[in-house]
């Protein structure tokens, strides 16, 4: 997630409220989310419209990873599919640790975001039981570093212009290009110029030979800016 450099802070300030707002759904019963809470330092209780809102991106979002998830999800020999998921500018996002609770996370999740949002991410992880029982024996935790690293998830830096960088990532992140990957971009593409989004897209359409690519961003109608 990232704009023109005076913007950055505000942007990744946009994290923020957006974790507070999903807390505010999942309060009122809209989604269910256990882990959310540990990443919101002020509660806020958002109007209807707004937990309806987020119902609605979560609803979406949830059902298509889960389709991507169940589909083929035994090989001919009747061994489990590996599959893997790529967040970019994941932030605060508690999708993991949801499908670890359900018993349906991937062979291997992998989350980017800005060093800033990632040392955040990792320190509250590091610092909380409940998250860290999510990322089975051993988990390698650097707050310093804005990394976590265990069998199955991995939390990286990244500012998603750097596309020379991405390829280093990846390959840390272990990420296998010819396994079925789901690529998730949630409210992300629309803070950064469009020559960064299209390079973004590009570099996944060209590394992961079977992707799917899930956008989900904010539209303005009521304007010329669409």
């Amino acid at each position: 997630m990232a704009g023109p450099s005076s913007n950055v802070g505000a942007v990744q300030a946009t994290n923020d409220d957006a974790s507070a707002s999903k807390l505010s759904c999942a309060k009122k019963g809209y989604i269910k989310d256990n882990y959310v809470q540990f990443f919101v330092r002020r509660p806020v209780k958002r109007s209807p419209i707004i937990n309806r809102g987020y119902y609605a991106r979560w609803a979406a979002l949830r059902k298509l990873l889960f389709q991507f998830l169940d589909d083929g999800a035994q090989t001919i020999e009747g061994t489990p599919l590996k599959k893997q998921v790529l967040s970019l500018g994941a932030g605060f996002d508690t999708t993991f640790f949801q499908l670890q609770e359900e018993g349906k996370a991937p062979t291997l999740y992998v989350e980017l975001d800005f060093k800033e949002v990632t040392s955040k991410k990792a320190a509250i992880i590091e610092s909380l039981e409940q998250l860290r029982n999510k990322l089975g024996n051993a988990p390698c935790i650097s707050r310093e570093r804005g990394e976590v690293h265990s069998e199955q998830y991995k939390l990286l830096p990244l500012d998603l212009r750097d596309i020379k960088d991405l390829d280093a990532v990846i390959n840390l992140a272990q990420l296998d290009p010819s396994l079925p990957t789901f690529i998730i971009a949630e409210c992300v593409l629309i803070y950064l110029e469009p020559y960064a989004s299209h390079a973004l897209v590009k570099w996944a359409a060209e590394n992961f030979s079977t992707s799917v690519f899930v956008i989900y961003e904010q539209v303005d109608f009521c304007s010329g800016n669409k």
